[in-house]
Parts: C-alpha cells; sequence; structure tokens
C-alpha cells in the first residue's frame, strides 16, 4: 500500500497542474487579458469606447457559439479530447498574436470571436480531460483556480509593459510569445488516455437538487452579473485614489480567486453545494454593486477580493452539481450551463454600449448586474428550502 500511493498522488499533482494551466491559458490569458488591455487601447485612441464595447461582446459571442458548438457528443469521444484541447490552445496563442497585427475594427471584432470559440474549447476541453482523470475535488478546483493565475499574470504583464511605455502593439506581440510558451507546458503536461479513470455513472440522488433548466438559468444569470465588472474593472478603478494600487486591482481579482476556489468546494463538502451557492452569488451581487464605490480606495480593495474570492467559485459550485442533475438524452449539461453562461455574458458589454459611453453606461449595467447575480442566489435559496421542506416530511 505505501509504496503505491505515491504514484497516484504525483498523478493527482500532475492533472492539477496541468487543469491550472490550460485555464491560465485559456481563460486568464485569452479572455481576460482584454480587460487590462481595454484602458491601454482607449488611451491610444485607436478604438472608441463603444467600439471596444462590441469586440468585448465578439469575444463572448465567440464563446457563445463555441459552447454551443461543443457541447454536441460528436466532440466528446475520448479520442477527439486531446486534438481538440491542443488546437483550441494553438489557437488562443495565434488569435492573441493577430491582436498586434491587426487593428481594423472590424476585424479585431472578428478575431476576437474566434478568441472566444477558442477559450469555451479550452474550457470544455479541458475540464473534460481533468474529470476523465480524477474525481478530486481539489484537482478541480485547481483547474478553475487556473483563471485566477491568468489574470494575475496578464494584469502585472500589461502593468509592467506600461511602465516601460510599450505600446499596445507590443504588449499585445509578449502576450503571443507567453501563450506560446503555456502551450507548450499544457502539451507536456497532457495525461495521456491510458491512465484515464474507468467511467462512472452520473450521481444521481433520490431528490434533486434543483432541474437541469434552472441550474442553466442560474449559471446565465451569473455569466451577465459579473461580466460587466470583469471587463470594465480597471477603467472603472482609473480614477479612484493611489494609482499603483488601482492599478493592481485586477491583479487582486486575480489572486483572489485561487483560494476562492478551493475554499468554496470546502465549505460545500461541509454545508452542502445549493447553501453555499446561494451565499457565494449573494456576496458577489454586494461586491459588484462596491466596485461603484470609485471614490473610496478601501471599498474598492474589499470589493475586488469578494469579487475575486466568488466569481470563479460560482464556476467551481455549478460544474460538479451539473454532474448530479437528470437531463434528457442528448444534451450535454456541462456544455448547456457553459452555453447559458456565454448568453449572460454577451448581454453584458452589449447592455452597457447600449445605455451610452463612459461612467454612467458602466453605472446603470453594474447594477443590472448585482440584479442578476441577486436573481440567481434567489433561485439558489428557493430550491434549497424546497430541498430542505422535501428531507423534512421524509422523516
Amino acid at each position: 500500500m505505501s509504496q503505491e500511493s505515491p504514484v497516484p498522488h504525483h498523478h493527482a499533482i500532475s492533472v492539477a497542474l496541468f487543469g491550472m494551466l490550460v485555464l491560465t491559458l485559456g481563460m486568464g490569458i485569452g479572455r481576460f487579458l482584454y480587460t487590462p488591455m481595454l484602458p491601454v487601447l482607449l488611451s491610444e485612441g485607436q478604438f472608441t469606447f463603444s467600439q471596444l464595447s462590441w469586440i468585448a461582446s465578439a469575444n463572448y459571442a465567440g464563446y457563445l457559439t463555441g459552447s454551443l458548438l461543443f457541447s454536441f457528443g460528436l466532440f466528446h469521444l475520448p479520442a477527439r479530447l486531446r486534438p481538440m484541447l491542443l488546437t483550441s490552445a494553438l489557437a488562443t496563442g495565434g488569435l492573441i498574436l493577430a491582436m498586434a497585427i491587426v487593428t481594423q475594427p472590424a476585424l479585431v471584432m472578428l478575431i476576437r470571436f474566434l478568441a472566444g470559440v477558442a477559450s469555451a474549447g479550452m474550457m470544455i476541453f479541458g475540464s473534460m480531460v481533468v474529470l476523465h482523470h480524477t474525481r478530486h475535488p481539489f484537482v478541480i478546483a485547481a483547474l478553475f483556480s487556473g483563471v485566477g493565475a491568468g489574470i494575475f499574470l496578464g494584469n502585472e504583464y500589461v502593468i509592467a509593459g506600461l511602465r516601460y511605455a510599450l505600446s499596445s502593439h507590443t504588449l499585445w506581440l509578449g502576450a503571443g510569445a507567453l501563450s506560446g510558451l503555456l502551450f507548450l507546458l499544457v502539451a507536456i503536461l497532457l495525461p495521456s488516455r491510458g491512465s484515464a479513470l474507468p467511467a462512472a455513472p452520473l450521481a444521481k440522488t433520490a431528490h434533486q437538487p434543483m432541474s437541469w433548466w434552472l441550474l442553466a438559468l442560474l449559471y446565465g444569470l451569473a455569466g451577465f452579473g459579473y461580466i460587466i465588472v470583469a471587463t470594465y474593472l480597471p477603467l472603472m478603478a482609473k480614477n479612484a485614489g493611489s494609482p499603483l494600487l488601482t492599478a493592481h486591482l485586477w491583479s487582486l481579482v486575480g489572486v483572489a480567486i485561487i483560494p476562492g476556489c478551493f475554499g468554496w468546494l470546502w465549505a460545500a463538502k461541509r454545508w452542502g453545494v445549493l447553501q453555499c451557492l446561494t451565499a457565494n452569488l449573494l456576496i458577489q451581487s454586494a461586491c459588484v454593486v462596491l466596485t461603484l464605490a470609485s471614490g473610496s480606495l478601501l471599498l474598492l480593495v474589499i470589493s475586488s477580493v469578494g469579487f475575486g474570492a466568488t466569481f470563479m467559485g460560482t464556476t467551481s459550485l455549478v460544474m460538479p452539481l451539473a454532474r448530479q442533475l437528470s437531463v434528457p438524452r442528448n444534451i450535454n449539461l456541462l456544455g448547456l450551463v457553459t452555453l447559458t453562461y456565454g448568453i449572460g455574458q454577451i448581454l453584458g458589454p452589449l447592455l452597457t454600449s447600449l445605455l451610452g459611453s463612459g461612467a454612467v453606461a458602466i453605472i446603470n449595467a453594474t447594477l443590472c448586474g448585482a440584479i442578476a447575480l441577486f436573481l440567481a442566489a434567489l433561485i439558489s435559496a428557493t430550491q434549497l428550502y424546497k430541498q430542505r421542506f422535501i428531507a423534512s416530511k421524509s422523516i
């Protein structure tokens, strides 16, 4: 026994590192590098605020399209997971590099749309590869914490580049080189098919935690609720107190994501998924409102930490929950909830651009996002109450 235990332990660490790097590249860099780059592009006068909002929405539309496309069972054959993941990772790096070359708004929108498709591929295929090799919740938490690592890495990279007066063109080139390095690490750490776990039936409980369509709706509201802050936070905090600290607020969000993913899964094991999901969404809603306190640096720091500790925590709670629910045949719930999340993410920047430009549009859209998160929490709380009521009746 003692001689065999290090092998699975070593394998779990390798899979955890692999998962973290997948989402560091696919989400943290591939999607959220745009967040600290948005003020740079705006200050250089390459694009208007409205154009930058439409470019952001194009990325989220690509994520939605990729989620819909990759939810079909055709892509989920074991032999196709690894090639699809590596193709998505390679495309992510190439499309970041393309951002350094192209400046026409319509073409940039197309590039960010395709980058969104690639990000969805990395999220879905990366998650499936990890779930095929482990059922340990903290390895799954490591997967989602990669988003935080990528956000921190990307924001600090942009800050360092601006310190040396690098242009957006040079910053995109460097990000492309960084993506190439991450791609190589992902390819090296990619688990072999031979080490996959045998297929296990989905966990089914006598009383389902919630209906599959309610989970899809809840996650869509969560996607809309968080995306405004995740797109505009550096712009929102630009004039708040210390320029040095406000520049690092997005990094603070990234750092907070990492313990948040682990903490929410630990809490779910102790107090239950629905109770933790309700608390997660309520805290996230409050933190989204607090990001509007641009006059108070302390409140901005608190809101950034709270926002980071919750928004990927929502994902780390929803994804395992999706595996417990009964769904109609031919529906991949992992793909479906990613799809509804993507719909919410598209609507956020679109609403912001429709509400006008500048601070007023961001404030109004942020309040709408907080309301959406509160409604998602209400859905979770209602299902929690229903579950407890059923349990009390069966005693």
